[in-house]
């Protein structure tokens, strides 16, 4: 093993960076267990980048387990094990840990070392930009660098330790495409070779632990970019088969993409309008503000953005006329959204979120052939809910996205300006909160004399926009309007927002 040379990362500054952790961890432990623990992979990398320590990882010499829980005890955090094949045991760490050396940190991973030694453990390791270590205990605040990551680093080159290290975790092959992207890095020509000869392998990890590497390169910024460095590593194919089919399908002349670059064009609109949405969307009215994006909410959207249109390839047809349409592909595309739900072990809550904006991504647009006004604005929300917010952003960017011959200014302008009344009604609903029924289902059975049932709730639906718009304004009235509701307008109304 040996001392890591000059470098121009700045190992000094670092190592100020990892003083209080590295403190913290010896005050937790006692001294024999300090001196054969290291901190290494992503936490030495980070600091050096000086990015937020977010997670903490460590190696051993000793008993993870003893480790996780006398640190656990100290970040007044939960240890579990993790279940592998290194004796890894994971702290979750409480939200404000006691010990403000520790503030900012989630997670802390602790490992056995894999191998005889340190050396050995990083020679184990991935990609050489994760192959360092520092002590914990001592004096030596050199970085231990025996596999060039020091170098690759600085150069911002993402380089496979060995190729059994790929073959070891096929995970690594996204992870490399993850971390040359949010590295704004490239990968090394030998080890982009040996993961295009494994991409297939890129299936076989569990989908939880896919999603997770996924969710990263979406979140990061420029998710385009990100997406391209996955399909340029050949990994695209075997992890999204759905988008890959979407390459080289041509459209209408409404548009001047193909099906696959014009998904990635809204993917990047979509990022762009969720970081500047009183840019894209100002709402003019004094008092009234829209809430920013959550990060749960940008990755529903991205997703989305990546599903909305994968069901075209299947339901692509031309008319003799040489017209193209694409008949049905919002409802087959929330099939194809179930089918990735299940591959990446989506939760539900995002499942069917992405499933209703894939769903329902053409009811904006819709809008711009009838009158726009308060009541069509209001079923839009109604069917987009409870992504509203969410839906808007999705259309805009898919507009956006379109330039062909027969797609005229002039529809862009019109849908950014129906947009921005959307956006701006979805807040106003937001602050005032939704009306309180002048006669709720209670109400509506004793005055109709009917049951509880699928009639009961179109009526409660039906009223609720009547009173929305200022039509209905008093009981007596919701009464007679009850009374004299049209049961058959249920067939072609759907409240609960189906496509």
């Amino acid at each position: 093993m040996t001392e890591a040379p000059a470098h121009p990362l700045d190992q000094q500054a670092a190592a100020r960076r990892l003083a209080p952790l590295r403190q913290a961890i010896t005050d937790a432990l006692d001294g024999d267990d300090a001196r054969q623990t290291w901190i290494v992979g992503g936490t030495v990398r980070d600091a050096l980048l000086d990015r937020p320590l977010l997670d903490v990882d460590l190696v051993t010499a000793g008993s993870s387990e003893a480790l996780a829980r006398r640190i656990s005890r100290a970040v007044q955090g939960t240890a579990f094990p993790l279940g592998d094949d290194h004796g890894c045991w994971r702290i979750a760490c409480a939200e404000q840990p006691g010990d403000a050396r520790w503030a900012g940190v989630l997670q802390v991973d602790i490992c056995e070392l894999r191998g005889a030694d340190l050396a050995a453990d990083l020679a184990a390791r991935d990609f050489t930009i994760n192959a360092l270590a520092m002590p914990i205990a001592g004096d030596d605040l050199a970085i231990i660098d025996t596999m060039g990551g020091l170098d690759d680093l600085a150069a911002r080159i993402v380089r496979m330790v060995s190729v059994a290290a790929l073959d070891d975790d096929p995970l690594r092959l996204l992870r490399a495409a993850r971390f040359a992207h949010v590295l704004h890095a490239k990968v090394d020509a030998a080890t982009a070779e040996a993961i295009r000869d494994r991409a297939a392998r890129s299936a076989e990890p569990a989908g939880e632990r896919t999603w997770v590497e996924l969710r990263l390169l979406l979140l990061n910024g420029e998710a385009r970019r990100g997406w391209r460095m996955v399909a340029d590593l050949g990994l695209e194919p075997h992890l999204l088969p759905e988008l890959h089919a979407c390459r080289g399908v041509t459209q209408s002349d409404f548009h001047h993409l193909d099906v696959y670059e014009h998904t990635l064009a809204v993917l990047d609109n979509a990022e762009d309008m969720m970081a500047a949405p009183d840019f894209w969307l100002p709402i003019d009215e004094p008092g009234l503000e829209a809430a920013p994006f959550t990060e749960a909410q940008r990755l529903v959207v991205l997703l989305a953005a990546l599903c909305h249109d994968l069901a075209k390839p299947a339901t692509r047809s031309e008319r003799p006329d040489g017209r193209v349409g694409f008949g049905g592909h919002d409802r087959i595309g929330m099939e194809l959204v179930d089918v990735i739900a299940e591959r990446w072990r989506l939760s539900n809550a995002v499942r069917g979120q992405v499933r209703r904006l894939v769903g329902t991504h053409l009811a904006l647009g819709y809008l711009l052939h009838g009158s726009g006004g308060a009541r069509e604005l209001y079923r839009f929300r109604r069917q987009v809910e409870p992504v509203a917010a969410e839906a808007v952003v999705l259309s805009i960017a898919d507009r956006m996205a379109t330039s062909g011959v027969a797609d005229r200014r002039t529809w862009l302008r019109r849908h950014l300006v129906l947009g921005r009344r959307a956006w701006a009604s979805i807040w106003r609903e937001a602050a005032e909160g939704r009306l309180v029924p002048l006669l709720d289902g209670t109400g509506i059975a004793e005055a109709l004399g009917i049951a509880p049932g699928p009639q009961l709730g179109v009526l409660v639906a039906a009223l609720a926009e009547e009173q929305a718009v200022g039509a209905v304004t008093t009981a007596d009235e919701a009464r007679d309007f009850v009374r004299d509701y049209d049961l058959s307008e249920s067939t072609t109304r759907s409240p609960s927002g189906s496509t």
